[in-house]
């Protein structure tokens, strides 16, 4: 029986199959630099989320002199709400916020005359030339994570009296990453001296873990 069973092992060998595993990420973790130190109490911060790249957001001028950047829900000083809903929030999946209260979270789907509830995601903390913040993706795009997070930071002015126009935004066409865990994009964009420092952005690195 002892070699019966040798020869068996003998024969049949141990095979090994290999199996190579993917781990997804939950959470994005985004680290901002600008020119200038950061000032929510004047300016506004806004990185916009979405699953494809045929989203829109509303440009700096020139190339747009129409459109505020501002949260759905928020009558524009310029245009109509539906116009900011059909040419914007409906391509987006969801919106993080700057402002002096903190960093805020906002989910989608963005519908006309529906509200938009803010999440707190962080504390402003020290005032330095950086915004950073993470957050679990799940909670912009529920449990269907797309396989690629598409993403744009802009910065707005916040005056009282005047419409909010962008002043700059990620013009790179690569602002997208996997939801792999470990992935890491770093998008540069060239300093603008015509800008506030507190409003040009020169690098966006994001990682999701």
């Amino acid at each position: 029986m002892l070699a019966l069973l040798l020869v068996v092992f003998l024969t049949t060998g141990c095979a090994r199959t290999v199996t190579s595993y993917v781990t997804y990420g939950d959470e994005m973790v985004v680290d901002v630099t600008l020119r200038g130190n950061i000032d929510p109490n004047t300016n506004r911060y806004f990185l916009v989320l979405a699953r494809t790249p045929a989203y829109r957001v509303p440009l700096p001028p020139p190339d747009n002199i129409d459109f505020e950047m501002i949260e759905p829900g928020t009558t524009p000083r310029n245009g109509l709400p539906a116009d900011y809903y059909s040419n914007f929030y409906a391509s987006w999946e969801g919106y993080c916020i700057v402002d002096p209260g903190g960093y805020f979270l906002v989910d989608g789907p963005f519908v006309l005359g529906a509200p938009v509830t803010r999440e707190v995601i962080a504390g402003l903390g020290a005032v330095t030339t950086q915004l950073k913040f993470n957050f679990e993706l799940s909670r912009a795009f529920g449990a269907a994570i797309p396989d690629t997070v598409y993403f744009d930071l802009v910065t707005v002015p916040w005056p009282d009296d005047v419409a909010r126009l962008p002043a700059d935004h990620l013009a790179a066409t690569d602002a997208y990453i996997s939801k792999i865990a470990g992935s890491t994009i770093t998008v540069v964009d060239d300093p603008n001296p015509a800008l506030n420092a507190a409003l040009d952005i020169t690098r966006c690195t994001v990682t999701i873990q």
